[in-house]
């Protein structure tokens, strides 16, 4: 079984783009033992926990509690990661993860982090970013790192995705501001398909050098051709269910706080009618998506994009299913480049998992 705990929806940035309330709500200790033992109780074998918030680095003390509590589980096997802003990570911190291989994914916009990434009084913290990015990378040198984009940022995405490679970076995600309304248009969707070829086109650059950096939204686009398998399956509330920093048990992020998708809690544990009715829900698809040659290399079943655009699980909203067209059609032009410069090493690369 596989957890997210949301430690608090506290957080020491202010970003532009975020869904988050910014409420000061911490996670119990007692929240947190509970949510592993029921994690433990219903895998019995190889338990994941992701740490998430707000910012979980504000909640460090419970981190390391959640950690150490886990030791008693003698045959379990316990999988650490966590996603973060990075500002509070120091070295004792990254050393303790290290030890534990807790797999840090950081959040960092590049360049684009000026304009979206801002403190509470609106000061941008792009040198704090870097100075903790270098740091997490001397610990962990294949860090996630996951940036953002929105209509005002898009012209900066290819700069940005440069930037944070010739940093060190060697797996970098990009997301568009998938919140409703936030003023993507034709011109805007036109311009990050340009910048997206640019990425590409940097991308390719370093393979003709020998140099292969992982660009998340091509790859998975890629190995979905060379491995044959779809690039994402949502699988609502089987796969990771969330747990609110009240104990509350939700099938997703997005469906945090809403009564209607509440599967139980880690004190009365799962209902498992109720999430089974959950998931079979998010399995109905819209009937244009039914056709649609893409559909493997697509990310049309995630339930909680959809719901957050559409406000219903099988409804995929135009931005998304252009954003899906756009990234494949930049992952195939880069692919063909690949593949005419360098048939061994394109071989080598994407029959196995970046």
């Amino acid at each position: 079984m596989n957890i997210s705990l949301i430690l608090t929806k506290q957080c020491n940035l202010r970003c532009r783009y975020c869904f988050e309330t910014h409420e000061s709500v911490y996670m119990s200790e007692e929240t947190a033992l509970r949510a592993i033992d029921m994690a433990v109780k219903d895998s019995q074998t190889t338990v994941g926990v992701s740490f998430f918030g707000g910012e979980p680095l504000l909640c460090k003390s419970l981190i390391y509690k959640c950690v150490d509590y886990s030791k008693r589980f003698d045959e379990v096997k316990f999988n650490w990661n966590m996603t973060t802003n990075g500002l509070l990570l120091d070295d004792e911190f990254l050393q303790f993860a290290g030890e534990n291989h807790i797999v840090i994914a950081m959040s960092h916009d590049g360049l684009m982090s000026r304009v979206n990434r801002l403190h509470s009084g609106g000061e941008d913290c792009l040198e704090e970013l870097d100075h903790r990015l270098r740091q997490l990378l001397r610990y962990q040198p294949s860090a996630f790192i996951m940036a953002t984009t929105t209509p005002e940022t898009v012209h900066m995405v290819a700069e940005s995705a440069q930037y944070l490679f010739e940093m060190g970076v060697r797996r970098l995600n990009l997301a568009i501001d998938s919140r409703p309304d936030v003023g993507w248009d034709e011109t805007n969707m036109n311009l990050l398909s340009e910048q997206l070829g640019k990425v590409g086109n940097y991308i390719f650059e370093r393979f003709q050098e020998g140099k292969d950096i992982c660009f998340n939204p091509f790859e998975e686009k890629i190995l979905a051709i060379t491995k044959d398998k779809a690039c994402h399956i949502c699988q609502l509330g089987m796969r990771k269910p969330y747990i609110d920093w009240d104990g509350s048990v939700y099938p997703c992020i997005q469906f945090g706080g809403i009564e209607e998708y509440r599967m139980g809690s880690v004190y009365e544990g799962i209902n498992p009618v109720r999430r089974e009715a959950i998931y079979q829900k998010s399995l109905q698809k819209p009937e244009f998506c039914g056709g649609c040659a893409l559909q493997k290399r697509c990310i049309n079943d995630c339930a909680c994009i959809n719901y957050q655009q559409c406000g219903e699980m099988s409804q995929v909203s135009g931005q998304q299913c252009a954003f899906q067209r756009m990234l494949i059609e930049k992952a195939d032009e880069m692919a063909r480049k690949m593949l005419g410069a360098d048939e061994k090493h394109f071989a080598a690369r994407y029959l196995r998992i970046c």
